[in-house]
């Protein structure tokens, strides 16, 4: 399974009535794309009114809770198809490459030049001895939701589905993007959004005569900061996003 990330009501999202940058591609260009997800995904799906229902009562409860955590009443909507989502797909190996050069700079260590295709950092021991001295980096916890709050923190949750979960606020997330962009690319904001375009994966999709999709390019090794450069601006956008609309970030896989 790839990682996408989403930037949207929770409501839209529950509900399915989203479009993966794969699918929307695979729309435009006359192709079926059926996501596979990590997580059991199968049976009926309850109506778009219920999980309004649900989730703003998940969410009233949740703020309520937070009590004097929150400085000012926070933009967060709810709705099935109103409120606009973005989505994009940095994948597994660019979030890592992200996450392998925080590493490697709050360490005073060298970036690797290259990584592996399908490059992973869960369960390694470079991952898991950085964890144990930087605990409360929201980005480096890979698989938290951003909740649409301008307050820095962390903490640990139930799901409106009753699972135990980590969040964060997208407030913490724009802190810590900040942080790593200061540590020697200092880029403006122009410069971020391009390289999405510019970085990332050395492989483009093209068509060949016998209409099929094919990859062309598509090497053993990737360029470490060019796949971190590309996550980076993706999740820079799904904070832009949710600071306009009030919104969650999301990592669906």
């Amino acid at each position: 399974m790839g990682l996408d990330v989403y930037a949207g009501t929770l409501t839209r999202y529950y509900a399915r009535n989203w479009k993966t940058i794969v699918q929307q591609w695979g729309e435009a260009n006359g192709y079926q794309v059926n996501v596979v997800r990590s997580s059991a995904d199968g049976g009926e799906t309850a109506s778009p009114e219920v999980i309004l229902q649900a989730v703003t009562g998940w969410r009233d409860q949740l703020i309520g809770q937070l009590g004097g955590s929150l400085k000012k009443k926070p933009l967060w909507k709810e709705d099935n198809d109103a409120t606009p989502y973005y989505t994009d797909k940095p994948d597994w190996s660019a979030l890592h490459a992200l996450m392998l050069y925080v590493i490697c700079k709050v360490n005073g260590q060298e970036v690797p030049v290259t990584v592996p295709k399908s490059f992973g950092l869960l369960g390694t021991t470079v991952y898991d001895e950085f964890m144990k001295k930087n605990p409360s980096i929201s980005l480096m916890q890979c698989d938290c939701w951003w909740l649409p709050f301008g307050e820095d923190f962390m903490f640990r949750y139930i799901l409106p589905t009753g699972q135990e979960h980590m969040f964060a606020t997208v407030g913490k997330l724009k802190e810590e993007l900040r942080q790593i962009n200061a540590i020697e690319w200092n880029a403006d904001e122009e410069t971020i959004i391009g390289w999405r375009d510019a970085e990332g994966y050395p492989e483009g999709i093209v068509m060949g005569a016998d209409k099929k999709v094919k990859t062309m390019n598509d090497p053993d090794r990737y360029n470490t900061v060019s796949l971190a450069k590309f996550a980076f601006s993706i999740l820079w956008q799904a904070v832009k996003h949710s600071e306009q609309h009030g919104t969650l970030i999301i990592f669906d896989y």
